[in-house]
């Protein structure tokens, strides 16, 4: 059934604003990149340069103006000239602010400054850490990313007095923080460093803010991690709960997140909640704009929440008002004061998801909804909702897909489903966690009644997540993948098709299978050992025919998605844990939701070891429903991956605890021809070094391995001479991450690889590196 043929809006015109916006922001996220390598001295000429062009390109176009010759050309180079200049500026000044960082640090005495933090403390893989306004004695003030003490989970807005020493970006992460608009970093003394809440200096809000996460922790049972994400904008907790993976499988990433769509969303429900009271427009408008107000200041007011209340307010005008012109005109408007206010929020993500699903949504919603217009109830319940959630996807879905490195397929039925229930569970929450702090005694039932509330939520998503397929893996790059959503905007603003029922199906199904046929690994070597680019960490596939065997997964979900995009893999046999490090196992959680595993391969006695490691590797597996599907596995053990015949060589028993020392050494045999004989053999080492395989070089071929995984990324420990000579590999693969801080691999251990003639491939170097099997040759072939 079809919507009416004649219900379409009209058009929307785009206003010189919106125009003007939209050049400067894409032209700085263009150019702001690239100025890091221009030298200092050039930077203010530039600048000057292109205000004098903006200058002249103003002037002229508003005597064009005048006589009605004005045109859109003259202004996207008006705001391009104005990009560059104020890009050369910003840049002129952070290069300055780079400067003072490395005369201050080096070896220079710890210093004392006023640290504000900016944004709310996250951790990541080296402790916790947030971007800070540092103020020193001298008055000077630096943007820089401050390194805190274990377990400083501080929160935006709060203040401190820290002491360390200025580090200028090393090479490696130069441009991280170049595009950041950061200086550099300081590692705040821990013997320094003022942990104690009432000696930190923080305004009202941070207090109320403190407060309502304390009371949700303490009251808010196995919820309390989503309740703090949805009502205060804090996340690691639900990060490390790994729920926010599961939002992220289906789609509902910014439903936990405060952006421009959470806080879109968000909003109209309350507004419809208030129409149902009979309240006025001019009343609803009010009461929700308060709301907006109160829900922002909850989450901290960081800048991004900032922005994406903005944003929101703006479509808001737009779909309440009926004035999409008025509302697009704002937006641009915006665009032009936050761009310009600071160049790197035009690479930021939170600001292009913010005003990518504002642009979205104001645009096509309308559009969109038309489809539903001869249907007016299925409309209401059905149309709308979709309207708004596909509206936003459209001009931001590429974007997300390259950021998170999936594309959730049951991202429509998710945000259909789980509306109203994230709608329910952020009003009663954000209503009873405020009454929970102006009376705490009543808090253990207000809490409770918050986190009933959120119940749905979690086991909606959760139960979608679960579904194996949800999601497909995605190797794009986000500039390329934010052009396409630039595209799919003009194309369909240029087109403004009638839309039907029908039409969005068939679209949708058409989607689908070019997603599926992209996935089928047409081109692909049949027999191959694949070092997968997954950073810091141990990931290889083993492939052959239609059997796929996965050795280790890194612990960075977003390169193994990617890399297994790349490799076009939609499922495993097995995934092979060598060990319970988190660079070989931390991201098995992730592996149901694109590449599902039938078994799960651990060392045996690993299941009963209770270190804190192995712990959560078996936590992990149950997760994934992989617990009744996991092989211990002893020397001696054979697993067939295709053409591939994988013994088990080490470990004889666990006596590391699971650890380096432990690590499953398999040794995989290619039998091309079926005779019983093999014409190739790899050798794979997880983090076992020259130690341990000294005890099993005599289950090797006399002649040794043709293919080796290089033990321990490389360490100075993985090989010796004797070692390396008696394995005598062709073929040398070492998975390590670009700078890394161990200093993997090892010089001398290159050497060892180097002196036995062997072509030695590193994942930081060469990304993905492809050994294809044949009867007669090894091909060798790297992503770069």
């Amino acid at each position: 059934m079809t919507g009416d043929l004649d219900s379409r809006p009209p058009r929307p015109f785009l206003p010189p604003l919106l125009v003007a916006g939209l050049v400067l922001w894409a032209a700085t996220a263009l150019i702001w990149p690239t100025l890091r390598l221009a030298p200092t001295a050039a930077l203010p000429v530039l600048g000057m340069l292109a205000l004098g062009a903006a200058v002249w390109l103003a002037s002229h176009a508003l005597r064009a103006a005048r006589g009605g010759g004005f045109s859109l050309g003259a202004l996207a180079a008006l705001s391009l000239a104005a990009a560059v200049a104020l890009c050369s500026f910003w840049g002129g000044a952070l290069r300055g602010s780079m400067a003072y960082a490395e005369a201050q640090g080096g070896d220079s005495a710890p210093a004392t400054w006023h640290a504000e933090l900016t944004e709310d403390a996250r951790r990541g893989d080296f402790g916790w850490h947030a971007e800070a306004r540092l103020r020193g004695a001298d008055g000077r003030v630096l943007r820089m990313r401050l390194n805190l003490p274990e377990d400083a989970a501080l929160l935006q807005g709060q203040s401190m007095t820290v002491s360390g020493t200025l580090k200028p970006p090393a090479e490696a992460v130069a441009a991280y923080y170049w595009d950041a608009g950061l200086a550099g970093s300081l590692t705040a003394s821990e013997s320094a460093f003022v942990s104690e809440e009432a000696a930190l200096d923080s305004g009202p809000f941070v207090h109320l803010r403190r407060c309502a996460l304390d009371l949700i922790a303490a009251c808010g049972g196995d919820n309390a991690p989503l309740l703090q994400a949805l009502v205060c904008g804090w996340r690691p907790a639900i990060e490390e709960s790994g729920l926010y993976d599961c939002f992220k499988a289906v789609g509902l990433a910014h439903l936990v997140a405060v952006s421009g769509a959470h806080l879109s969303i968000v909003v109209l429900f309350v507004a419809g909640g208030l129409k149902l009271l009979r309240l006025g427009r001019k009343a609803t408008t009010v009461a929700s704009a308060l709301f907006l107000v109160g829900y922002v200041a909850f989450t901290g007011m960081p800048v991004s929440a900032l922005r994406a209340a903005v944003m929101a307010a703006t479509g808001l005008f737009a779909l309440w008002a009926n004035r999409r012109n008025s509302a697009l005109s704002a937006l641009g408007l915006c665009l032009l004061l936050f761009v310009g206010a600071d160049p790197a929020c035009a690479l930021s993500a939170s600001f292009a998801l913010s005003a990518g699903s504002t642009l979205g949504i104001v645009l096509f919603a309308p559009l969109l909804s038309s489809a539903f217009a001869g249907l007016p109830r299925l409309k209401k319940v059905v149309g709308d909702p979709l309207a708004l959630t596909g509206s936003s996807a459209l001009a931001t879905q590429p974007y997300a897909a390259a950021l998170f490195s999936q594309l959730p397929l049951l991202s429509p039925l998710a945000n259909l489903v789980a509306g109203p229930l994230f709608s329910l569970a952020c009003l009663v929450g954000f209503v009873a966690v405020l009454l929970a702090c102006l009376a705490p005694a009543a808090a253990p039932g207000l809490i409770g009644a918050a986190a009933l509330a959120c119940a749905p939520l979690s086991a909606v998503v959760n139960a979608l997540a679960s579904l194996q397929g949800s999601c497909v893996p995605i190797d794009a790059a986000p500039l390329a993948a934010a052009v396409l959503s630039g595209a799919l905007c003009i194309g369909l603003w240029a087109w403004w098709p009638r839309v039907s029922i029908g039409g969005l199906s068939g679209t949708a199904a058409a989607a689908v299978l070019a997603l599926f046929v992209l996935r089928l690994p047409l081109g692909m070597p049949t027999d191959a050992i694949v070092m997968l680019d997954v950073g810091q960490g141990d990931a290889f596939l083993v492939r052959s025919g239609a059997s796929a065997l996965l050795i280790d997964t890194g612990n960075q979900d977003s390169l193994l998605k990617a890399a297994l995009a790349r490799q076009r893999v939609g499922r495993l046999d097995a995934v092979a844990v060598t060990h319970s490090d988190d660079d070989h196992c931390g991201s098995l959680s992730v592996l149901g939701d694109v590449a599902p595993a039938s078994a799960l391969l651990v060392p045996e006695g690993l299941p009963a070891c209770s270190c804190k490691a192995c712990s959560e590797l078996m936590a992990a597996a149950r997760t994934e429903g992989l617990a009744d599907a996991l092989v211990e596995l002893s020397p001696g053990d054979t697993v067939r991956c295709g053409k591939f015949s994988i013994t088990v060589l080490w470990p004889e028993r666990l006596a590391d605890g699971g650890g380096n020392a432990d690590s499953l050494c398999l040794l995989a045999s290619w039998d091309g021809d079926g005779d019983g004989a093999a014409e190739w053999t790899a050798l794979f080492t997880g983090d076992a070094e020259a130690e341990q395989l000294d005890q099993l070089t005599n289950k090797l071929p006399a002649s040794g391995v043709e293919v080796l995984k290089v033990g321990h990324h490389g360490s100075k420990k993985s090989l010796d001479a004797s070692l390396a000579e008696r394995l005598s590999p062709k073929v040398a693969l070492i998975g390590v991450g670009e700078a890394n801080r161990y200093g993997h691999p090892s010089q001398n251990t290159l050497d060892f690889l180097e002196k036995t003639g062997c072509a030695t491939y590193r994942s930081d170097e060469s990304g993905d590196v492809v050994v294809a099997f044949s009867e007669d040759t090894l091909t060798v072939s790297t992503q770069r």
